[in-house]
């Protein structure tokens, strides 16, 4: 047996842990989704993993450390959206509101909502998770924040706001409006007091971020004297 095999067993030895840690993350995350963090024991995971208590303690030493986990997929999710924005060849209006609707999309799946719900309750209890969610949401701000800044400077944007405050402006929109969506008892669709609301009209990025308003929108005029 030479240098070379041991090497290949190492590199065998990585990859199956590797592949195991992800079933541990995937078992836990469903866990989290239908049964709740607080609801959901070590031994659940376990189960759901089909490993022993052992090999999970030996990947993860807690709950926590799962939820930490999550912060780590979320980052893997997010970075597609903000490598699209880099890719653009101008930062337009359109490609902010591209990058928003594949925000919302992905923040509208339920499952994406519940764990961030669950997340969340988690962080207010265990503030030591808070750092890593955090940077996920940092980076959105300051990509969105930085690609709307380089279209002002350019002369495609006209920000009505400081760039960093329609950032946030926006991507708290969309994800309380997603966080509503997904977790609501009644269907958008059968929920006729909601019927036609969009927090990412075209009309409201335009007057967000400077842009061309749709024509039907262009004969509305603000009063110039108070009520």
């Amino acid at each position: 047996m030479n240098e070379r095999s041991f090497i290949i067993r190492g590199m065998k030895k990585k990859e199956d842990i590797s592949e195991r840690r992800a079933v541990i993350v995937e078992a836990a995350l469903q866990c989290f989704v239908e049964r709740g963090f607080h609801c959901t024991s070590m031994r659940d995971i376990a189960q759901a993993a089909s490993v022993s208590l052992g090999n999970l303690y030996n990947h993860f030493d807690s709950k926590q450390a799962l939820i930490a986990e999550v912060a780590t997929q979320e980052q893997t999710e997010l970075l597609p959206l903000l490598q699209a924005l880099e890719r653009a060849a101008a930062p337009s209006l359109p490609v902010v509101a591209q990058f928003l609707a594949a925000y919302q999309a992905l923040c509208r799946q339920r499952e994406w909502a519940v764990l961030s719900a669950e997340c969340l309750s988690e962080i207010a209890r265990s503030p030591g998770l808070a750092p890593a969610f955090e940077a996920n949401r940092r980076r959105m701000l300051d990509g969105l924040a930085g690609f709307m800044e380089r279209g002002a400077q350019q002369g495609l944007l006209r920000p009505a706001v400081p760039v960093r405050l329609a950032a946030q402006l926006l991507l708290d929109a969309v994800e309380s409006d997603a966080l509503r969506f997904a977790l609501a008892v009644t269907p958008q669709e059968e929920a006729g007091a909601d019927e036609g609301v969009d927090v990412l009209h075209p009309a409201l990025l335009a007057c967000l971020l400077g842009g061309e308003a749709p024509v039907s929108y262009t004969h509305l005029t603000l009063p110039t004297t108070p009520y």
